[in-house]
């Protein structure tokens, strides 16, 4: 087996392992549960499953390979993933999702953070809809960009305490600096989030209110 199997053989376990601990299955029950969504003609094994999480290993009969095609097919359409996040030629699960991490350069944690705020698939279009547009308004606001900055500054402290001083001065005088700044980037924090709600939120009009019975 050359370095470039290898290496996919390692990516392929360690995510193949990853799908399955995410959705709480054993080999065993990966293996019964494979068999009954696809009613496969030959049963599927928790013996099969174990090779498939150890591509490359060696064995008495020589090196365990890769499953064949359609059993990838298979497994990747199970978890819902595409076979090139299972393969190593992508790191994100779905093509989808490398391209909408690409396209906003965040990455896919925060991507079904958000896609579960506004849950698009819900049959609950209600709910979700006046979801999406609040969460439509907060990150099309004017304020948003000078919310995020000041969170960046906030932020930002805590990247740049790895600094080494030759006087125990300096040192002090750096610490009591970063303490100023941290209550100031707290104070317009707030500041931003504060202009930002109002800029989104209007008080209610109750002149609409109708009542029946004066």
């Amino acid at each position: 087996m050359n370095d470039l199997i290898r290496a996919k053989a390692q990516i392929w376990n360690e995510r193949l392992k990853k799908c399955m601990d995410e959705n709480n299955l054993t080999q065993a029950s990966f293996a019964e549960a494979l068999s009954r969504k696809y009613n496969t003609e030959k049963e599927i094994s928790q013996k099969t499953v174990s090779r498939w999480l150890n591509v490359g290993s060696k064995v008495q009969s020589g090196t365990i390979g890769f499953p064949k095609f359609d059993s990838i097919i298979l497994i990747a359409d199970f978890f819902n993933v595409d076979i090139g996040y299972l393969t190593g030629e992508i790191n994100e699960d779905t093509f989808l999702m490398k391209d909408a991490c690409s396209f906003t350069g965040l990455n896919s944690k925060s991507i079904e953070a958000i896609r579960k705020m506004t849950n698009p698939d819900s049959n609950n279009k209600f709910l979700y809809k006046d979801i999406r547009e609040t969460v439509n308004s907060f990150l099309s606001s004017d304020e948003i960009f000078s919310f995020i900055e000041n969170l960046d500054d906030l932020l930002s402290i805590n990247r740049y305490l790895k600094i080494e001083f030759e006087f125990l001065d300096d040192a002090i005088d750096y610490s009591r600096d970063m303490k100023m700044n941290e209550k100031l980037y707290k104070y317009l924090l707030n500041e931003a989030l504060t202009l930002l709600i109002n800029e989104i939120y209007s008080s209610p009009d109750f002149s609409s209110i109708i009542i029946k019975n004066k």
